[in-house]
């Protein structure tokens, strides 16, 4: 839980499908920001299972997601050069009548990228449960060295990193409701390199495995 690497420098993630969880910060600005997960799953998620609100969808910079009907924007940022030409700005999700849902800034997100994923290993494996999870990782590992937080927003302005979001309210009609943030950036696992200076894929000792 720690914004920190995971092993001697590198920060170690397994790979258990094609999309990639990179991070998962909460937002500091915005609706979210300012009232908190559960006042903002209530006012912008939707009920899906019961007496359980969520807020789930794919969102890509500049098009407006087809669930949640809100776009993610990212100002101070010019893709064209690839620099941050506002110190000040971030990362935002902006809600149908153009209100602020919910912001990362800059200054927040900047220190926890470079330093978790200046050197990451990508670890595939396969998962099956006979009668509890057995797990499985396969060849080859992907590693990843020298990134930059503009390289992160790079990708993301691109739309090949999306925040794919799932909080919820849980018993949300009752005196006691409980809530689960779950703020995620990610992407597709064959983008990872456009994040890293050097990638290269590393066979893995299955015997070691």
């Amino acid at each position: 839980g720690r914004a920190e690497p995971d092993f001697h420098g590198w920060e170690l993630k397994a790979c258990g499908s094609d999309r990639v969880t990179l991070m998962t910060p909460e937002p500091d600005s915005g609706y979210y920001g300012s009232k908190g997960v559960e006042a903002f799953v209530r006012r912008y998620g939707h009920v899906a299972d019961g007496d359980t609100l969520y807020f789930t969808g794919m969102h890509r910079a500049g098009v407006a997601c087809t669930s949640t009907g809100q776009k993610l924007t990212v100002r101070g940022f010019d893709a064209s050069t690839a620099k941050i030409v506002d110190v000040d700005g971030g990362i935002y999700l902006v809600g149908e009548g153009g209100e602020d849902s919910a912001g990362w800034s800059f200054r927040r997100l900047l220190e926890h990228w470079g330093r978790k994923h200046a050197s990451a290993a990508y670890v595939p494996y396969e998962m099956r449960d006979s009668g509890g999870a057995e797990y499985h990782y396969t060849s080859p590992a992907m590693l990843g060295e020298g990134t930059s937080f503009e390289r992160f927003l790079k990708a993301l302005a691109s739309g090949l990193v999306v925040y794919d979001p799932g909080p919820k309210v849980m018993a949300a009609s009752t005196a006691k409701p409980k809530t689960k943030a779950r703020s995620q950036f990610r992407i597709g696992r064959k983008n990872l390199g456009e994040l890293y200076v050097r990638f290269t894929a590393e066979p893995i000792d299955q015997d070691a495995a």
